[in-house]
């Protein structure tokens, strides 16, 4: 008799097995994250000025492994000015204070350039995730 088991039901299996397995998923879950901190470099807006914070080369990848607990990674950006870039500006103002509505296509071309490029490469990151802590756990299944 053939067993069946759907995509969410082997997720979930895996998940049982990162608790169980957890240098492997920590190594896995590195990987994952330094494609995602790749993908983020990929999707940031370059300027035409030359300073050492670039948006594109500021991009910081930390991954958290407590005992016990499940490993996390954060990925964040150094830029001074990336708030600026990613929420946009709402009311520009000239030096001297004055309101200028016409600025605002203009500074707010790139909002949500973050959260776009996560959205467009999670999928993928995740499967590729999936796969490559399959093939380290499947040597410990037996």
């Amino acid at each position: 008799m053939l067993m069946g088991m759907t995509i969410d039901e082997f997720v979930g299996k895996l998940d049982k097995m990162a608790a169980a397995y957890g240098s492997d998923a920590s190594d896995v879950l590195e990987n994952g994250a330094g494609d995602m901190r790749k993908a983020l470099r990929k999707a940031s807006p370059v300027g035409h000025a030359k300073h050492k914070h670039k948006l594109k080369n500021s991009w910081k990848l930390e991954v958290i492994d407590r005992r016990g607990k499940e490993p996390e990674a954060h990925i964040r950006s150094t830029a001074p000015h990336f708030h600026l870039v990613n929420r946009g500006v709402q009311h520009p103002k000239d030096p001297h204070g004055k309101d200028k509505p016409e600025w605002l296509d203009a500074l707010n071309k790139h909002v949500g350039f973050m959260q776009r490029a996560v959205a467009d490469n999670w999928p993928a990151i995740h499967k590729k995730m999936t796969e490559d802590f399959y093939g380290k756990v499947r040597g410990h299944l037996g």
